[in-house]
């Protein structure tokens, strides 16, 4: 279960860091003959300051069926390498047989831990991926952009995701950018045993912080960009795990 594999590589690393695999083809170094190799490295610098990694499948998809695979060999290879959980960054959000299919596709196939998804088709979208594993639910993404829809709806999408957990213990979460400062101490109080997934802070500029709010619940925050692309990786890891450290465990 992707809750409890969580808790295990959290306590062990004493890290809630979530490295982000986005490893666009257009922007890793030169020196790395390919996507694969880059991930390998990325592991290998970072395994010991997660939490989890989450993989965003359109760095992927959009090198066709070469890049399905090298995402399937990253999963692999994070297994081979590690114990800690993956996260699928996928925000499907369809419905009935399509739904079914994208949750086999990800938790029978790539056998990760954890998927995201769009709750805007409602509960019909969700359940089908909480059958099969744990799913992240968007709640309040951290770009700006959100205030146009989730703004006015996430308190609906809340309420829903803890009637689903109730039905699904432990396999529900909710994706809480923290870009959205104003709202974290409101959610956190509500959210009851939800799991969190928080992106924003790197280079969304998220105010780390908002942890203070959250001691005590399964956090998760995810970094991308301004860890994979540093010029040196496994010190900026260190330096965001810290800095994550300061706030949720100390």
């Amino acid at each position: 279960m992707f809750i409890n594999k969580y808790r295990k590589s959290r306590e062990k690393n004493n890290s809630i860091l979530v490295v982000g695999l986005d490893s666009d083809i257009d922007k890793i170094p030169k020196r790395f003959k390919d996507i694969l190799e880059f991930n390998e490295h990325i592991v290998h610098e970072t395994a010991d300051l997660v939490c989890a990694y989450k993989i965003n499948i359109a760095f992927y998809e959009k090198l066709g069926w070469k890049g399905y695979k090298v995402m399937e060999e990253t999963i692999e290879l994070i297994k081979q390498k590690t114990n800690v959980p993956i996260i699928l960054d996928a925000k499907r959000g369809d419905i009935g047989n399509t739904a079914k299919a994208y949750a086999e596709a990800y938790f029978e196939k790539l056998k990760v831990d954890s998927v995201t998804v769009n709750p805007y088709m409602g509960r019909d979208a969700i359940i089908p991926f909480l059958k099969k594993g744990h799913a992240f639910i968007l709640l309040l993404t951290s770009n700006k952009s959100a205030n146009e829809i989730e703004v006015p709806v996430y308190s609906r999408v809340l309420e829903l995701s803890k009637e689903l957990e109730l039905a699904y213990p432990k396999k529900v979460g909710i994706v809480v950018g923290a870009t959205k400062e104003e709202f974290i101490e409101g959610i956190s109080k509500k959210s009851g045993h939800l799991s969190w997934l928080i992106p924003g802070i790197g280079a969304q500029g998220g105010n780390p912080e908002i942890l203070r709010d959250l001691k005590g619940k399964d956090v998760m925050v995810n970094v991308s960009r301004a860890i994979i692309f540093a010029e040196d990786i496994k010190k900026s890891a260190e330096k965001f795990k810290d800095l994550l450290d300061k706030y949720y465990f100390g």
